[in-house]
């Protein structure tokens, strides 16, 4: 399974630092989604936030695919709480990649606990509560936690992560603010990277303003380099 996941790491990550209060409402946000090793974009991914009520709701799609060689279709969704810590409350997720798929279910509901639900269809279902001391994030609300981040008084924490079936060490090891340009003008960002057992796994660069809106993404693979730009 981590042969693709990595590409989604985008975000699944978990960190002890203190997150502000949610500086956006209800968005669409969608990428044209390239691979280093091939011409032309390869996919689309699109967020959706909305308003819950004492919660935040995030949906997610991901549709790529390279000629008849390799397909993904991925679809998420993940609700955490409108409060400082973005207090993940459950997530789910449903993958079907080529011939291959598999169905997720994590829910923070008791504290402390983090309950499991996953099929594959090349391993057995797992089916399990774990013991969790520090905060969980899952793919989407890891995104939406980054994007709240205090980076002037947050600059580098390491954790764990949950991803999938495995909970794996991640730092923020760099965050710098730069200009850059972006729809012909100079636009003020954060560029935030992220390393997992040592090496760069993800490098997202938001706009510092209050909505700190993903311009781009650009994720390590085993195979190569998926990148993700902001459709204007």
């Amino acid at each position: 399974m981590r042969r693709f996941i990595p590409v989604l790491i985008l975000l699944t990550l978990s960190c002890a630092l203190q997150a502000q209060a949610l500086p956006f409402g209800s968005e669409t946000l969608s990428y044209s989604v390239r691979h280093n090793l091939f011409p032309g974009d390869i996919g689309t991914m699109t967020f959706r936030g909305k308003d819950a009520g004492g919660n935040y709701k995030v949906e997610a799609t991901l549709k790529a695919a390279v000629g008849n060689i390799y397909t993904l279709d991925c679809d998420y969704t993940s609700v955490f709480q409108k409060d400082a810590q973005l207090t993940p409350v459950s997530a789910t997720r449903s993958q079907t990649e080529k011939k291959y798929w598999a169905k997720g279910k994590y829910d923070w509901s008791a504290p402390g606990k983090v309950h499991l639900d996953v099929t594959k269809s090349t391993r057995a279902p797992r089916n399990e509560t774990l013991n969790w001391s520090g905060t969980v994030r899952d793919l989407l609300g890891t995104i939406w936690w980054l994007r709240s981040l205090d980076y002037d008084k947050a600059m580098s924490s390491s954790n764990a992560l949950l991803l999938d079936h495995d909970a794996l060490p991640v730092t923020i090891s760099s965050c710098t603010r730069k200009t850059i340009k972006s729809g012909g003008k100079q636009t003020p960002v954060i560029e935030v990277a992220i390393a997992q057992n040592g090496k760069e796994a993800l490098r997202l660069t938001l706009t510092d303003d209050s909505r700190r809106i993903p311009l781009k993404f650009s994720l390590s693979l085993p195979f190569g380099t998926i990148k993700g730009t902001l459709k204007s």
